[in-house]
């Protein structure tokens, strides 16, 4: 039983510090803004051939963007971007990994429009080339603009036709390079009106995802703190269980030599000491000791009686 109440009290212990882990690390969050080491730049459609103009401005809580979108291509834009690979920031890969997360926090707001662009430029392999913005291959999706922000799962962004078209492909390939970041943009979205100015300002951008390898060690951990449990009480009750009959049989054993020690008084004259050796007592004062408590009386208060 104290075997047990031990492992019960330990398991207790390890269980509130796994919960205390789980909670603590079954997360991972990337600040991209306000972080202090990503190098926030504006982002036009001029690179492409475009003439729509931006003002940004930065203080350490917010990015705001003055934008002003022109007509002159085909999908004109303009706002802010973080360089993902900043020079404080540079990952060891090479890239910015957004495959290790499912979804995106964004606290933004605007002044007309409804939506905010999300772009997210992946260096692709095949077609991407060294300081080719056009060639990065684009991950797109439409925000709502929300007070107090709105996440954004990563499943919702997606590669746009016309970059394929831009690459010769006919249809989507499938493929999105998520763990070969190179840049994170926001720009104009719906409700966005030509030649009208509009403001983006945005006061934070997170990454989010569940720590999955985390999560499944910490799940073994559990299933192993279980049958560690489990085992001690198995073996503290057998051991309770061999304890029990090892006291059965030693009371039984004991029984059957003081009920052969009782005969002896009523059968025989020999002498107290003489039949406590002749039971197998360690002593004559252990032999009336045990006597005493399965008879009730001392062996020659018993003798005299029968």
């Amino acid at each position: 039983m104290k075997r047990i109440v031990l492992a019960s009290a330990a398991l207790v212990v390890l269980i509130a510090l796994w919960v205390a882990l789980f909670v603590t690390f079954r997360s991972t969050e990337q600040v991209l803004f306000p972080d202090g080491t990503y190098q926030v730049y504006p982002v036009t459609d001029s690179t492409v051939g475009g003439f729509s103009t931006v003002e940004l401005s930065q203080s350490d809580s917010v990015i705001s963007a003055r934008v002003n979108i022109r007509s002159g291509m085909a999908y004109p834009y303009a706002g802010m971007g973080v360089n993902l690979l900043s020079i404080h920031n540079r990952p060891a890969s090479g890239y910015f990994d957004f495959s290790d997360y499912d979804s995106l926090i964004i606290d933004a707001e605007t002044d007309r429009m409804r939506k905010i662009g999300v772009k997210i430029l992946n260096d692709d392999p095949v077609y991407s080339q060294k300081n080719d913005y056009r060639s990065y291959r684009p991950m797109i999706s439409q925000v709502q603009v929300r007070k107090n922000g709105v996440a954004v799962s990563m499943l919702d962004f997606k590669v746009p036709e016309w970059w394929f078209a831009m690459q010769g492909l006919e249809k989507d390939d499938g493929l999105r390079y998520m763990n070969r970041g190179m840049l994170f943009e926001i720009t104009n979205g719906e409700g966005t009106m030509l030649g009208i100015p509009d403001e983006i300002t945005v006061r934070s951008i997170k990454l989010w995802g569940e720590n999955r390898t985390f999560k499944a060690l910490m799940y073994v951990a559990l299933a192993v703190i279980a049958a560690v449990y489990a085992g001690v009480v198995a073996l503290a009750v057998r051991g309770s269980e061999r304890s029990v009959k090892k006291r059965v049989e030693k009371e039984e054993n004991l029984k059957s030599r003081m009920a052969s020690a009782a005969k002896l008084l009523r059968e025989s004259d020999r002498s107290v000491a003489e039949i406590a050796i002749a039971v197998g007592a360690g002593s004559p004062s252990s032999f009336e000791k045990d006597f005493v408590r399965i008879y009730g009386v001392k062996p020659l208060d018993y003798r005299n009686q029968k």
